[in-house]
C-alpha cells in the first residue's frame, strides 16, 4: 500500500492547483473525490484513502 501512496503523491506534485481542486479523480461509495480530497484521505492512512487509491490503481494513475 506505501508504494501506491507515494506515486500518488509524486502524481500529485505535478497536478496544477487549479485542477487538484476541481477534477474528481475518483468514484468511491458514490462520493465523488477531487485530487485534494483524496490526499487528504490518502496522507492520513484512512480507510478511505486506502479505497481511493485501488481506485486510482485500477484506473492506471498509480
Amino acid at each position: 500500500m506505501q508504494d501506491k501512496k507515494e506515486k500518488f503523491i509524486r502524481v500529485f506534485a505535478n497536478v496544477p492547483d487549479k485542477i487538484r481542486g476541481e477534477d474528481v479523480i475518483a468514484v468511491v461509495d458514490d462520493k465523488p473525490f477531487t485530487w485534494n480530497n483524496a490526499m487528504i484521505e490518502i496522507k492520513n492512512d484512512t480507510e478511505l484513502g486506502k479505497k481511493i487509491l485501488n481506485v486510482l490503481e485500477k484506473l492506471g494513475v498509480v
